[in-house]
């Protein structure tokens, strides 16, 4: 029997952040496999094209981030 469940439309609470979620794994995965080439390289050329698109891919990735943050207020930090 099959359990899986279609995925959830776009427009749903759950949909919008499932999309979120797959966007930002991607996106994470990428980063990882510029990493993972940026070491294995030895062609300064190749490094150079392989950090560029790590730069902007970081980017991109702190970018998500501070739109995510800016939509969650961020508790008092409780000192003693």
């Amino acid at each position: 029997m099959d359990t899986q469940q279609p995925p959830a439309p776009a427009h749903t609470l759950l949909g919008s952040l499932l999309s979120s979620f797959s966007r930002f794994r991607r996106l994470e995965d990428r980063i990882r496999k510029l990493c993972v080439q940026a070491v294995a390289t030895s062609d300064p050329d190749e490094l150079n094209i392989v950090l560029e698109q790590l730069n902007t891919a970081l980017h991109d990735h702190v970018e998500r981030l501070r739109k995510l943050a800016a939509g969650h207020p961020v508790p008092p930090e409780r000192r003693h």
